[in-house]
């Protein structure tokens, strides 16, 4: 269980970004004794995803939505572009996560992968 200074640190999200998505009910948090908020790990997990979405700029509704269904974050975008200007992710259909990565070193061996494809298909 950690704090929320640690789920700032570990998600670069603000301590009033998080309780936003906790009053719009975007997630649930246990609480001690002392009304202190305690998060897991899939907490975590789930206020990284609903960074992305934000930065996909989808309205709080939408996302509720999106959490709440058993679709695919990429078949949920993909319904909600029709009904928007929203451009599909550069990753195309096999995005399956906003964060398919949870460091640095994932993320330049994930865009170097990308490159060279794109260099390949290229040619």
């Amino acid at each position: 269980m950690y704090s929320i200074g640690t789920v700032q640190e570990r998600t670069g999200l603000t301590a009033r970004q998080i309780r936003y998505y906790e009053s719009t009910g975007l997630i649930t948090v246990q609480r001690t004794e002392g009304k202190q908020r305690r998060f897991t790990d899939e907490d975590i997990q789930r206020l990284l995803t609903i960074k992305g979405l934000i930065k996909e700029n989808l309205d709080v509704q939408t996302i509720k939505r999106m959490l709440a269904t058993p679709k695919s974050t990429s078949a949920i975008i993909n319904e909600e572009s029709k009904e928007s200007n929203y451009q599909k992710p550069f990753f195309g259909d096999k995005l399956t996560s906003l964060y398919p990565v949870s460091n640095r070193a994932e993320l330049l061996s994930l865009v170097n992968s990308i490159e060279i494809k794109l260099t390949r298909d290229k040619d």
